[in-house]
């Protein structure tokens, strides 16, 4: 069987490693290769590729993604993938289109909802996303994409993985806490820093990576995006 080919557009670099790494147990012995479509590993664009890094970047690859689409819809850039995934962490649901730099006059965000349940403002997000993307609702997503919004961030999974025995109470409504990155910046030296002086550490993140894959199945039953996630791409898949 050949290799299942992904194509990735992301807030950042230490999402992909999360992603990659819950991708791993979902997938399990079904080899695949998962590029990074956004944001772009590009120099002369400050590392993060022409549209930049952060939900910002997601918002810009969608839009030239809609305009690359032919009259049928088809972006032949895509074509290579088996299935694309677009990533945002569900705290994109606080901010506005001003804080990312952009102008478009559109009023779809901020769209926070309260917190539990994290579906909410999910939901709202997938429906911002569908905008981005010029479609009307859910149901005009193509069979092979798949959308993927921890909440309130990626790090809720890897918290989930990593802390289950040394830190349980970190794990009560993991899915609403605004603060697990000031959470894990705080963490004792003795510990792998993922975050220092308020910035990830690619490197730190892939060195637990495994750890997640591991424990993936404490993840889906902490995190009920991970579990919808999981189930998102079996269902995209099947």
């Amino acid at each position: 069987m050949s290799d299942v080919r992904i194509g990735l557009v992301a807030e950042g670099k230490t999402d992909l490693v999360v992603i990659e790494a819950a991708l791993q147990s979902i997938l399990g012995d079904r080899s695949f290769v998962l590029k990074l479509l956004q944001p772009e590993t590009s120099a002369p664009f400050g590392g993060a590729g022409q549209h930049g890094g952060g939900w910002g970047g997601v918002y810009r690859w969608c839009r030239q993604h809609v305009s690359m689409q032919d009259p049928t819809g088809v972006n032949s850039s895509l074509q290579a993938f088996d299935l694309i995934m677009l990533h945002l962490d569900a705290d994109v649901a606080e901010e506005t289109y001003q804080n990312a730099g952009i102008q478009n006059g559109w009023a779809d965000l901020p769209c926070p909802f309260p917190c539990p349940p994290a579906a909410d403002s999910v939901d709202a997000l997938r429906q911002v996303l569908c905008h981005w993307l010029d479609l009307t609702t859910e149901t005009a997503i193509p069979p092979h994409w798949v959308f993927c919004i921890p909440s309130m961030s990626s790090e809720a999974w890897l918290v989930s993985a990593l802390y289950r025995d040394t830190a349980p109470g970190i794990l009560d409504e993991i899915e609403c806490n605004p603060a697990l990155e000031t959470w894990l910046s705080q963490r004792p030296v003795r510990e792998i820093k993922l975050i220092r002086s308020g910035k990830k550490h690619v490197r730190s993140y892939q060195d637990v990576a495994s750890r997640l894959t591991v424990a993936w199945e404490n993840v889906r039953n902490h995190c009920s995006q991970a579990q919808r996630f999981d189930d998102e791409v079996r269902a995209a898949l099947a």
